[in-house]
């Protein structure tokens, strides 16, 4: 594997400055994409492709030897390019890293990052339902009650991805008794008590392994604890979540108009002005992206712009491919 810190001019200039690399990312990517939305070929392929590349791991929080996060956008932006289902499943593997790297000392963090890196171990994110539990007050799907050291947890998780053993995911739960009483829990394909329900059918993402996966009296024993101050996890985990998912949007609205513009010619042409226009919305919200990523601290980005960021692209998105 090569580590980010080794990639030299690879995290120092925008990747556009890097053809060979952009090449041997379009060698691999490219002829797999029609087998990858076939369920023919696996995700898991080229998620260990990219991290022998070094990049799979890049911006993490607080980690400034990893690289930059604007790196990491760039690069699932390039992916999405070629293949959305492999990007969406690099952010899924991307939030893996990022939350093992989070991680309280004396957990399963330094057991499992090696492994996560190298995609031997898929990482997985089951965080989404955490997110509108901090931001909106929504309840937590995941309950517990503490049994020693060990948390005894109950409950479904609406979505997650990459779950094809063997993975590793990461949720948040709360104290079924005490409301202020939340917790972050890594858990596998062998957790004991953990179950999954059958992969739906999903049009060109049935690679990705997504499903809702539950806990009946799983025990969750205390290296698997991530941390116990939920808050605080969020907030550092927070704006990388939305940020490369902005990414992946990006990449692939870029593909669209990238192809779009050849099109208009003759009567077709009419359709410029909305071409330019909608153009206009994407060089904004690439400038807006690549700011939020290179700020110091993402912890301080405010959380309306960065939501504002995230539906700004889906919408941007959705018309480009339109």
């Amino acid at each position: 594997m090569t580590d980010s810190a080794d990639l030299g001019l690879l995290l120092d200039r925008p990747l556009h400055d890097e053809p060979a690399l952009l090449e041997r990312l379009e060698r691999f990517l490219a002829p797999r994409a029609a087998a990858v939305d076939a369920n023919e070929a696996e995700l898991r392929d080229g998620l260990a492709f990219l991290g022998e590349l070094g990049l799979s791991s890049l911006g993490v929080y607080g980690r400034p030897s990893s690289g930059t996060l604007e790196r990491m956008c760039e690069v699932t932006a390039a992916v999405a390019h070629h293949d959305m289902s492999q990007a969406f499943a690099l952010w899924c593997h991307r939030m893996g890293v990022e939350y093992l790297e989070q991680a309280r000392a004396g957990s399963v963090r330094d057991e499992l990052l090696p492994r996560v890196r190298t995609a031997e171990v898929i990482g997985s994110t089951s965080f989404a339902a955490a997110a509108s539990h901090y931001l909106g007050g929504v309840p937590l799907p995941v309950q517990f009650r503490r049994d020693g050291d060990s948390l005894i947890a109950n409950g479904r998780i609406a979505w997650a991805s990459n779950v094809q053993a063997p993975f590793v995911s990461v949720t948040a739960a709360v104290n079924e008794d005490d409301p202020d009483d939340r917790v972050v829990f890594a858990y596998t394909e062998a957790t004991p008590g953990f179950r999954t329900s059958p992969y739906p059918e999903l049009l060109a993402l049935q690679s990705t392994n997504s499903t809702s996966p539950y806990f009946e009296d799983a025990r969750i024993t205390a290296e698997w604890v991530l941390s116990e101050d939920f808050p605080d996890f969020f907030e550092r985990v927070f704006a990388t979540f939305i940020l490369i998912q902005c990414s992946f949007c990006w990449g692939i609205s870029e593909r669209a108009l990238s192809e779009t513009e050849p099109a208009l010619s003759g009567p077709r042409d009419v359709l410029r002005e909305d071409l330019d226009e909608l153009r206009a919305r994407y060089d904004n919200g690439v400038e807006r992206l690549r700011r939020y990523a290179r700020a110091k601290d993402r912890r301080t980005l405010a959380v309306r712009d960065v939501l504002q960021l995230r539906l700004d692209w889906g919408r941007i998105s959705v018309d480009s491919v339109a």
